[in-house]
């Protein structure tokens, strides 16, 4: 099917993994999904936080979808490319999720009857000695002409002026997946910078997803990002999908609201699902300390996840990802607020938090006090992203930060 035949849809099969498990369709006043009987026999806990097999229609007013399959559409240049191949606008949502297809981050995902997509159509094994990245993403986008070759990535930079190139691809020989961030054309080393973030964040005790930096036929760097929500299999040696929700879906919250959310919020929807609460919490708290350190301004609500763990089902956050070094860009704000500000957070920030949702000070306070620590004995790693100007305005930042974190 060709994608401008996707705004004639009204009905979408919608699958977790392998498994049929309803259908989302249009309706009058926005959309509906409806829970196949037999999937909810085997899966009392639905398909999501907030569409959980408590019964079997679910009706949605307002938008063409609801948060959680809102949340699971691309965004930046993929989304403007997508809905001008589709020719249809930003806020046809249902006809999106239709295009895409397969290709979401997480376990479920929405198609046609009609629809050849694949679930391992992302896996087209590439050397990179043979390619030329930037063509390699032209060739992405211009290949949208099946379900197959749409892929649905969330998470750009919104914040910078303009969005990180991202598409997910194999490696040859490689029985993982990935996914690929280009720089933009405004921010030669945003893909430099993200590497060193990531690796700051591993040096300070952060659980951090995989990324490499790597080089095409022409020298140009990428950053390889293994995905998370992905997984090897080891009996059956496949790849399986991970179950994954950002915090605007946890808050069944659209992801325009990534923005205004705050903090707090995002807490909430971390206590209320995870498995063990307060060891993600504890680890949340650290997220956010650290990208107040560094000056990542980018940590909104899409930027925190949880995901499901196999067998056992296990709910925790996600590894870190997505951070960047915002500040030398002029970012100065944090994107989520913490007792209602943006900038100036202080250690009794946290801790007074930390007590609503029952972290013993001392918990919160040790964290503090290593994550000062690490990121004052490794800080000189991030000066690789920076010029000499940059380096002095980062480093007095990076000074001020971690007083107001030290100080009681």
């Amino acid at each position: 099917m060709r994608l401008e035949y996707v705004k004639e849809l009204e009905e979408l099969r919608v699958y977790r993994g392998l498994e049929f498990a309803g259908f989302l369709r249009r309706s009058e006043k926005g959309s509906e999904f409806e829970f196949d009987p037999d999937y909810l026999l085997n899966h009392k806990n639905g398909i999501a936080f907030h569409i959980n097999g408590k019964k079997n229609l679910y009706h949605f007013q307002g938008e063409s979808l609801p948060p959680f399959f809102a949340g699971l559409l691309p965004e930046g240049l993929r989304l403007k490319t997508l809905t001008k191949k589709i020719k249809t606008s930003e806020d046809d949502l249902f006809s999106i999720l239709a295009a895409v297809g397969a290709r979401c981050v997480g376990d479920v995902y929405a198609k046609s009857m009609h629809s050849e997509d694949s679930l391992t159509s992302e896996d087209r094994p590439v050397d990179f000695k043979d390619v030329d990245f930037y063509k390699l993403f032209d060739q992405s986008l211009s290949e949208a002409n099946s379900h197959s070759q749409n892929e649905a990535l969330a998470g750009v930079q919104e914040k910078l002026s303009a969005s990180m190139i991202s598409f997910p691809l194999r490696i040859s020989k490689k029985n993982k997946s990935y996914i690929l961030k280009l720089n933009p054309k405004d921010k030669p080393n945003l893909v430099n910078n993200e590497f060193l973030s990531l690796t700051l964040a591993d040096k300070c005790g952060l659980e951090v997803n995989h990324a490499v930096i790597v080089e095409d036929s022409k020298g140009q760097q990428g950053l390889l990002v293994e995905r998370f929500d992905r997984a090897l299999d080891k009996e059956s040696g496949e790849v399986i999908m991970l179950h994954q929700e950002d915090g605007c879906q946890i808050l069944d919250r659209f992801s325009s609201d990534k923005y205004r959310l705050s903090f707090k919020d995002v807490l909430i929807g971390i206590q209320q699902y995870a498995t063990a609460p307060k060891p993600e919490l504890l680890r949340a708290f650290q997220l956010y300390a650290f990208s107040y350190l560094i000056g990542n301004g980018d940590l909104h609500a899409k930027n925190v996840s949880l995901q499901i763990l196999k067998p056992f089902n296990k709910i925790t956050l996600t590894p870190a990802y997505d951070i960047i070094c915002t500040y030398i860009y002029g970012d100065h704000k944090m994107a989520l607020k913490v007792n209602g500000r943006n900038t100036n957070i202080k250690r009794n920030d946290f801790i007074e938090l930390g007590e609503f949702f029952g972290l013993p000070h001392k918990s919160v306070s040790s964290m503090l006090g290593k994550l000062i620590k690490k990121t004052t004995e490794h800080h000189e790693v991030m000066f690789g992203c920076m010029d000499s100007k940059q380096k002095v305005f980062w480093l007095k930042m990076f000074e001020s930060r971690t007083q107001d974190l030290s100080q009681v």
